[in-house]
Parts: structure tokens; sequence; C-alpha cells
């Protein structure tokens, strides 16, 4: 079976336009704000294990666990590791079914609407 040229170009246009679908992209706190229910304070973090401390409960992040960060003057931007979240402050976060923290806000810009 011989491929035309047009064949092959569709064939990689569909791939390429199939690519960032596949790919999951974290919802950004403004989007969805109700991913951030659960609220407290960070009190320990060990970056060697992955485990954090938020209002006396133990929870684990990874590499995967996305960190968005409001600066003082109210501007979102993303951490990259969590060492990039300081002890002693206020988060919002989300956690997957295994208690995994999936997401965390950092700061007091943003938070859920009260029901």
């Amino acid at each position: 079976m011989k491929l035309s040229i047009r064949h092959l170009a569709t064939a990689a246009l569909c791939a390429a336009v199939t690519l960032p679908l596949n790919a999951a992209e974290p919802l950004h706190p403004l989007s969805n704000p109700s991913l951030y229910e659960q609220q407290g304070y960070v009190s320990d973090i060990d970056t060697a294990t992955g485990a954090m401390t938020i209002n006396g409960k133990r929870y684990k992040g990874n590499a995967n666990t996305v960190i968005f960060i409001v600066d003082k003057q109210g501007r979102l931007g993303k951490g990259r590791t969590l060492a990039d979240i300081p002890a002693n402050t206020r988060v919002s976060f989300a956690t997957s079914a295994d208690g995994t923290v999936t997401q965390v806000l950092v700061g007091n810009g943003i938070m859920p609407m009260p029901q």
C-alpha cells in the first residue's frame, strides 16, 4: 500500500491536534475555585518524602502536585516544587482519592464561594 504525501500530512496533523488533548493541564484556580475547598495552614513540608502537614494532618505530595502561588500584590504564579511552599502559610488544596495533594493554592488570593 502506497501512502501519498497528502495522507502523511493528514496523519501528522491529526496526531498533532490530539496530543494536547491527551496531556491533562491542571485547572487554573480562577477557572474552578471549587477544587480548593479544603483549606488550612501548612506547618511543615518534608521535601525528601513529599509529606506536608496541613492543620495537623499529614498529606502526601509528589512531583505531579501542581502549585499556584499568589504573591503580596495578588498576582498568580506557578511553583515548581513543594519547597516553593513556605511553612506557616495559608493554603487551599485538592486531594485525590488516595489522599495525595494534587493541587495547592498558596496565599489568600482566591477562595471558594461560601455555600
